[in-house]
């Protein structure tokens, strides 16, 4: 769970000092955090093409495979852990994985998050098939921020002069943000560092194992093995 740790604390620095890294060092802001916003505002600051997508890339890639061993190892537990993460919207999890089952290698190349890579991995996906649809999709869809920013060059601008001169107003507004919702998080027992660092204690007391798993061996939980509160 170290890397993953490592991967979600740099997220947040990247949000929190995204206002001075977007003016002063924008390739390090895409080193914490490839948001697809951050990459179209500093691929409109016309960086070079092939550092912004060997960062972007690479960065965008670090998490993808560790979530998908996640899903690997522990099938339908690492999929009632991602319900569980994601609280309220747990819900969204089992609209995605009606979606996987009918159109995984699309879901994999288009959109390779957290949820969708666990399942790639719950439901045995095939991992040389899985890197090479979550390269080809990262590797085009950065390419395709790149050259957005072109299309929208005058409106990113924009937002980046705005930027450049209110950075430290919008440094501060983001601390406080950024604090009050990891705050709330952290109370709510939803947190990414507090879910992610308590993920093998979870998994290790859902003891359940892949029997939970439906016959299609799609990593979904029994419906009797299911919380009551659902």
């Amino acid at each position: 769970m170290g890397p993953l740790l490592v991967i979600i604390v740099a997220a947040n620095v990247g949000n929190l000092f995204h206002a001075p890294l977007l003016r002063q060092h924008p390739m390090w802001l895409v080193a914490l955090e490839p948001r697809n916003r951050f990459l179209l505002l500093v691929a409109q600051q016309k960086v070079s093409f092939w550092p912004f997508l060997a960062v972007a890339g690479f960065r965008r890639l670090l998490s993808d495979p560790l979530f998908y061993l996640l899903g690997y190892l522990y099938k339908g537990r690492a999929v009632r852990w991602m319900e569980r993460k994601m609280g309220e919207g747990g819900g969204v999890v089992r609209v995605v994985e009606r979606a996987f089952a009918k159109a995984a290698p699309l879901l994999v190349f288009l959109v390779p998050g957290p949820a969708i890579c666990v399942l790639a991995g719950a439901t045995g996906m095939n991992p040389v098939l899985f890197t090479v649809l979550n390269v080809i999709g990262t590797v085009t869809m950065v390419t395709l921020m790149y050259q957005l920013s072109e299309v929208l060059d005058g409106p990113l601008g924009a937002i980046n002069g705005f930027y450049a001169n209110n950075t430290r107003t919008l440094f501060v507004i983001t601390f406080v943000a950024l604090g009050l919702y990891l705050v709330t998080q952290y109370r709510q027992g939803r947190g990414e560092l507090r879910s992610v660092s308590s993920i093998e204690k979870e998994l290790a007391g859902d003891d359940d194992g892949e029997d939970g798993e439906d016959q299609a061996g799609h990593g979904r939980p029994r419906e009797a093995d299911q919380p009551e509160d659902r």
